[in-house]
């Protein structure tokens, strides 16, 4: 597998508020805490958390997997339940440009103070705050998409060096980072 890096494009927000428009429709009967834009920047996906408290979560499951999305479960991090958008299975990548040519996007149910969230929002936080960090997440990425990979997991472990500096200069001890190093490996 080929990683594919992006550089910023202005269209991607208008993506996002349209994903977050037609999932606010889906949930309409859900309590729901926000619906949050956390990345990505390397596949070309927009990955997408839904906020919410742990007793919306079988009602917002049964909301997605209705309207045609994907229950791919925690897939071994703890709180954040992915979904593959319609018309993509559980095994169909969760990356790259869709089937015809569209940009894709991950969705994630992730519980409200989960060590997934707030990895997601330090990690957004941190990069847009920290200008010298950005650009050495930014130069690992761009290393990394000079290799090839089995699967993206293994992309995913090969960044946990990064997004733990990252997360370090967010606040995290190391004992918060274990669950984060743990998903990755």
């Amino acid at each position: 597998m080929k990683v594919e890096i992006q550089t910023s494009n202005p269209d991607w927000p208008i993506k996002f508020r349209e994903i977050k428009s037609t999932i606010q429709k889906v949930l309409a009967d859900v309590t729901i805490v926000s619906i949050e834009h956390v990345g990505s920047t390397a596949k070309p996906v927009i990955d997408v958390d839904i906020i919410i408290q742990p007793s919306s979560l079988a009602a917002a499951r049964r909301a997605l997997s209705a309207a045609g999305y994907t229950d791919c479960g925690e897939m071994n991090v703890p709180g954040r339940f992915a979904f593959r958008e319609p018309g993509y299975g559980r095994y169909d990548a969760a990356h790259g440009l869709g089937r015809d040519g569209e940009l894709r996007h991950n969705t994630y149910l992730i519980i409200q103070g989960c060590p997934a969230l707030r990895n997601h929002l330090d990690i957004k936080r941190i990069l847009l705050q920290d200008e010298n960090l950005r650009e050495e997440y930014s130069a690992t990425k761009g290393l990394l998409a000079e290799g090839e990979f089995e699967n993206i997991g293994q992309y995913a472990s090969a960044k946990t060096e990064i997004l733990c500096k990252i997360l370090r200069k967010a606040g995290w001890s190391e004992e918060d980072l274990e669950p984060v190093i743990q998903a990755n490996s």
